[in-house]
C-alpha cells in the first residue's frame, strides 16, 4: 500500500488551512509587514526541501513553503481587500 498520497493529501489540506486563518490573523494585528517574512520562510524551506534525501519530505517541505510564499501573496491581497471596504 502506498501511504505518501494520503500523507501529501493531508499536509495540503493542512498547510491550506492554517495559512488562510494565519494571513487573516496576521494581517489584523501587523498589516502588510508579516509578508516579507513569510516569503523569505518560503524559500528557506524550499531550500530545505531540495536539499532533503526523503521524497516523502521533501515533497512535505515543498508544499509548506510554497503555502507560505502564496501566503506572503494572499496578505498584500488582503490589505488590497480591506482598503475597498
Amino acid at each position: 500500500m502506498q501511504w505518501t498520497g494520503v500523507l501529501l493529501a493531508s499536509v495540503t489540506f493542512a498547510t491550506i488551512g492554517v495559512g488562510h486563518v494565519l494571513v487573516r490573523r496576521l494581517h489584523a494585528r501587523y498589516g502588510t509587514r508579516p509578508a516579507l517574512p513569510c516569503f523569505g520562510v518560503g524559500l528557506l524551506v524550499i531550500a530545505f526541501s531540495l536539499a532533503t534525501q526523503s521524497d516523502l519530505l521533501s515533497g512535505s517541505l515543498g508544499l509548506v513553503a510554497i503555502t507560505l510564499l502564496w501566503d506572503g501573496i494572499e496578505i498584500y491581497r488582503q490589505e488590497k481587500r480591506m482598503k475597498a471596504i
